[in-house]
C-alpha cells in the first residue's frame, strides 16, 4: 500500500459524504468499479483509463483527467482495499495525493448507504498546497455531492433493470465503449 509522508507545515484536507442509494450494495459496487464508465456519474472526470493488466482487486491502477474549479490535473489511482461489495479504497498518486474510501452498508434489500471519505494533500507545494486544498474544500464537497446525486439516479435505473450491467473488456483489454472526448471534441493527450 502506498504511504504518504507529510512535509513540515503540510496537512490533509478531509471531505466526508454519505447518501442512501436506492439499490442493493451489489448494484452500487458494479457502478463504482465500472472504470470505463465512471464519467457517467463522476462528472468532473474524463478520459478514464485502466493502466494495469488487472481490472479487479487490489493493485488496479487507473488514470483520469480531473477538472474542478478551473484546475485540471491527471489523477493516477491505485486500488488499496477491494472488499466487494462493501469497501473500495484508492490511493491518489498524482499531483494531489491521499486516499478515497467508499464504504457500502446495506440498509434494506433495496437500499444501501454509501459513505465516501477523501483525505487529500498536495506534497509538491507543502503548506501552500494544503492552503489551496483547504480553500477548495467547499467546492470539492459540492462537486462530490453532485456526483452522488447522479450516482443515485444510475443506481435507481440499474436496480430497476434500466441500465445494462457492467460492460466487460474485450480480449484485447480495450473497453467496448468509446473514450470520453474533451470539450474540443478531440481525445486528450496522455
Amino acid at each position: 500500500m502506498p504511504r504518504f509522508v507529510a512535509l513540515p507545515g503540510e496537512w490533509s484536507v478531509r471531505i466526508e459524504l454519505s447518501r442512501v442509494l436506492p439499490g442493493p450494495p451489489e448494484v452500487v459496487w458494479e457502478l463504482l468499479t465500472d472504470w470505463d464508465h465512471l464519467g457517467d456519474w463522476m462528472l468532473e472526470g474524463s478520459d478514464f483509463e485502466v493502466i494495469s493488466s488487472d481490472r479487479t482487486g487490489v493493485g488496479v491502477r487507473a488514470q483520469a483527467t480531473i477538472s474542478i474549479g478551473g484546475l485540471r490535473t491527471r489523477d493516477v489511482i491505485e486500488v488499496t482495499i477491494w472488499e466487494p461489495p462493501s469497501v473500495l479504497q484508492i490511493a491518489h498518486l498524482g499531483w494531489v495525493q491521499g486516499t478515497g474510501t467508499l464504504e457500502l452498508t446495506p440498509l434494506t434489500t433495496s437500499e444501501t448507504r454509501l459513505d465516501w471519505r477523501e483525505e487529500l494533500r498536495n506534497p509538491q507545494l507543502g503548506a501552500i498546497g494544503s492552503l489551496g486544498l483547504t480553500a477548495f474544500r467547499p467546492l470539492m464537497r459540492r462537486v462530490f455531492e453532485r456526483d452522488l446525486r447522479v450516482l443515485e439516479g444510475l443506481v435507481r435505473a440499474r436496480a430497476k433493470g434500466g441500465l445494462p450491467r457492467q460492460r466487460r473488456a474485450s480480449a484485447s483489454g480495450q473497453s467496448s465503449t468509446r473514450k470520453r472526448r474533451s470539450k474540443g471534441g478531440s481525445e486528450a493527450r496522455r
